[in-house]
């Protein structure tokens, strides 16, 4: 199948194909030609055209950096050779065809901020943030690019982790791009700064920063999470309950991470029937959230809940696979203490294939990861990465 950078070379072809028609034809001075700048930058212009088609990138190179003059239409080729090398994984190449064109005094300023964008790009795909972060900065007032420079901007500031530069810079792209209003991003910086303040000691502040993230986004689903976290963690097991509750009620995907913190307070607090209550309840509004209550059971074993254990025997009779692997017949007898063995007998056999897999998987691109992840490391999307309402086998075939 062809690629990009196929199509790009195959125009690059048909432009040198007309050019070196258009010159045939214009005139049969090759002498004249040649004397002039013009005939002079033509003829390096194919010449370097040729370069590229015989993929020969290094002498490609050479003569489009000699290159004393340049006009728009040569330029777009140099801006199409550096993407063209980028794409193929050669950003040194790249690098030096973007730097070449803004070392040049004889450009307009559209084509250097261009330029400086493209290069910025070379920059981020090399890992050269602090680089792509100064070059992307000098962009920040530009009319055509701005916009977008102050994107590029705080999505290096989530890479470096510098949440304080996120927060400002994303606050200053609110104010001029209206698409930037509608999202949710700058509550995510503050629960950043708050799980930070939270294990340095700092439970204050941890708290006004939540408050900073619901002023954000009101109110903010990790926030709250994350409130709820802190009141268990700190022992105030009744709080926590109450937060888990609403939760669950907002955010049914998150079940499989919040029934384990759920089931723990309860457990501290020994209102078992708290617990029964609300998944119940949550039974009721969504049969669906069976899956991921029996998931949370496979997950955490300390989970002695009837309800929970109920959905855990439920998941595992309704699923095709398991049928096929597990003997289903003690689940099956007539002696509720045969059941109750069997089950426990199959929960310790999950238990341990799945502590070798994954139970989070980002929706987006697949990522797994076996912790709740608010970012995906992979295509850096928030929000993405979610309890998986799947048992993952993965690790019986390695």
């Amino acid at each position: 199948m062809p690629t990009e950078s196929t199509f790009l070379l195959a125009g690059l072809f048909f432009l040198a194909a007309a050019l070196g028609y258009y010159f045939a034809v214009s005139g049969d001075d090759e002498e004249r030609i040649d004397r002039t700048p013009a005939g002079r930058l033509n003829a390096d212009y194919i010449k370097g055209l040729n370069y590229l088609l015989e993929e020969k990138p290094d002498q490609a190179l050479e003569v489009f950096t000699r290159m004393v003059e340049v006009d728009d239409e040569t330029l777009e080729t140099h801006f199409a050779m550096g993407s063209l090398f980028r794409r193929r994984g050669e950003i040194d190449r790249a690098i030096k065809v973007h730097q070449n064109i803004i070392a040049r005094e004889n450009i307009g300023a559209m084509h250097r901020e261009q330029a400086m964008v493209s290069l910025a790009e070379d920059y981020l795909s090399a890992g050269l943030l602090d680089r792509a972060e100064e070059l992307f900065g000098q962009l920040t007032d530009s009319e055509d690019h701005g916009i977008y420079a102050r994107r590029k901007l705080v999505r290096i500031y989530e890479v470096t982790q510098e949440w304080e530069h996120a927060v400002k810079g994303f606050k200053e792209l609110e104010s001029i791009d209206p698409r930037a209003a509608e999202e949710s991003r700058v509550a995510h910086y503050y629960c950043e700064l708050a799980e930070s303040a939270y294990a340095d000691g700092e439970a204050g502040l941890a708290h006004k920063l939540l408050d900073q993230a619901d002023k954000a986004s009101s109110p903010s689903l990790r926030s709250q999470l994350l409130r709820a976290d802190i009141r268990r963690q700190s022992g105030e097991h009744k709080q926590a309950i109450e937060l888990y509750g609403q939760i669950m009620d907002k955010a049914p995907k998150l079940i499989g991470a919040v029934v384990p913190h759920l089931a723990e307070s309860c457990r501290e607090t020994g209102e078992q029937g708290h617990l029964s209550e609300s998944l119940e309840k949550l039974l009721e509004s969504d049969p669906q959230a069976g899956r991921a209550i029996g998931l949370a059971a496979v997950y955490d074993p300390r989970i002695v809940n009837e309800t929970a254990l109920r959905c855990l025997r439920d998941f595992v009779l309704g699923d095709p696979v398991l049928t096929n692997l597990v003997d289903m017949s003690g689940l099956q007898a007539d002696d509720s203490e045969a059941q109750n063995a069997a089950l426990e007998r199959i929960r310790n056999g999950l238990t341990n294939v799945i502590s070798k897999g994954h139970r989070y998987q980002c929706r987006e691109c697949g990522y797994v990861s076996s912790d709740l992840l608010w970012q995906c490391p992979s295509c850096r999307g928030w929000e993405s990465v979610l309890p998986s309402v799947q048992l993952n086998f993965s690790s019986l075939v390695r």
